[in-house]
């Protein structure tokens, strides 16, 4: 089966295409990607993501997952986050941070990558959502426990607290038309932008694969329709500007069919999304050297894809697993630091990733058995490496400042 030849990516069914054949995503999360193409600024490093897109391209990966959002706070600059922010305040745009998104994704066809783009975040470390809340209400954000880089461990707040917070900017109507108006306003200035590297707006560029809502919303306790109408509103709002590319939702899918059909069911969504961590859900025991930890840990993925997988199906529509990691062997042990660090072994990461591998090939689309159009590994560092002492500004691995950095980092 062929399709119209053209450079954007399209779904029918559960297949992708691009210049008229089947497309399948070997992909990398690179979060840093507009602050490292900033032109000036201590962040910046143009020659450094030349080297790391070509080296990503030569083991064969064509698609990196990319943040197009990033929010600063009134109460100053806030601890474990991205900075410079993209968006200062609400409607403000640091131009630095904007033209080196621009500079990123001219560089892509030079590497035949494209990127999906995210447009938000749930968590707190690029500002996210709750950060719009903090506009809203004139509030600070309670933050959920985060990694203390001066003390090495993780500390901090009630993480009820902060998802209580946080699900206002899409749940709580005494915000949520501001909270709106102002997403909807950041989504515009993105789709409508016209890169200044190449002269094309987003919405004509083949280099973007698709638009995600935001990076891992989370469920809204017993109420599926509030969330459905969100991404519904959303997505429908993003096709009014761009009905090119295809729109995911960024999620996880880790709540089971139910939410999964709720959060994919939209019809202006057309690339259903997944995320996988067994240590973050319980199901890997990172101070157990054993095989046996991390083979429950691949036997519970197993299960997962294939379920995702048979979903998709159910809405006759591809998926991808755009996040699954491992941190290096016995995080949390007394290997301390060295835990973390390039030469710490990988055993278990290999064998994961491997794993991982097969099952989205063996529920995939490829084979006729399955929606898998492809999967992203988190999160690629390249040539970065974790600070040396812990009071260092961020250096920019694959680890967001709220992680220890080199945790799930792939040098």
């Amino acid at each position: 089966m062929t399709r119209p030849s053209t450079g954007f990516v399209s779904a029918h069914g559960t297949h992708l295409y691009r210049h008229g054949h089947p497309h399948y995503i070997s992909g990398a999360n690179y979060w840093q990607a507009m602050n490292l193409g900033m032109s000036s600024g201590p962040s910046s490093s143009h020659t450094r993501v030349l080297d790391e897109l070509s080296t990503l391209s030569s083991y064969g990966v064509n698609t990196v997952r990319i943040l197009a959002a990033s929010e600063g706070s009134q109460y100053g600059q806030q601890p474990d986050r991205m900075y410079p922010a993209l968006m200062t305040s609400p409607g403000t745009y640091d131009m630095d941070v904007l033209e080196g998104l621009d500079w990123f994704l001219a560089q892509l066809p030079r590497f035949n990558m494209t990127a999906v783009v995210s447009l938000s975040n749930y968590w707190t470390w690029s500002g996210g959502i709750a950060q719009y809340v903090s506009w809203a209400t004139e509030t600070r954000i309670p933050y959920p426990v985060q990694w203390d880089h001066l003390r090495q461990v993780f500390a901090g707040g009630e993480y009820q607290a902060y998802l209580d917070y946080t699900n206002r900017f899409y749940a709580d109507p005494l915000v949520y038309n501001t909270t709106q108006m102002w997403f909807k306003d950041h989504i515009r200035q993105v789709i409508t932008r016209t890169n200044v590297y190449t002269g094309v707006e987003y919405r004509n560029d083949p280099s973007i694969l698709a638009w995600e809502l935001m990076n891992e919303p989370q469920i809204i306790p017993d109420d599926y329709d509030q969330l459905f109408r969100w991404i519904n509103e959303t997505a429908s709002f993003i096709h009014s500007l761009d009905a090119r590319h295809l729109v995911t939702t960024g999620a996880e899918s880790k709540n089971g069919q139910q939410w999964f059909h709720a959060m994919h069911r939209s019809p202006y969504i057309s690339l259903a999304s997944a995320h996988f961590w067994p240590l973050n859900w319980g199901l890997y025991n990172s101070t157990d050297p054993s095989l046996g930890s991390v083979d429950f840990a691949i036997h519970e993925m197993q299960k997962f894809v294939e379920g995702v997988s048979e979903w998709s199906q159910d809405l006759d529509m591809p998926c991808v697993l755009f996040e699954y990691g491992l941190m290096r062997d016995q995080w949390g042990s007394s290997a301390g630091l060295g835990a973390y660090t390039p030469g710490a072994p990988v055993t278990h990461r290999n064998r994961f990733y491997a794993a991982v591998a097969d099952a989205v090939v063996e529920n995939g689309a490829c084979r006729g058995e399955g929606a898998f159009a492809g999967a992203a590994f988190w999160a690629y560092a390249g040539s970065a490496r974790p600070p040396v002492l812990p009071t260092e500004q961020i250096s920019w691995t694959g680890d967001p400042p709220h992680e220890p950095p080199g945790w799930n980092s792939l040098f």
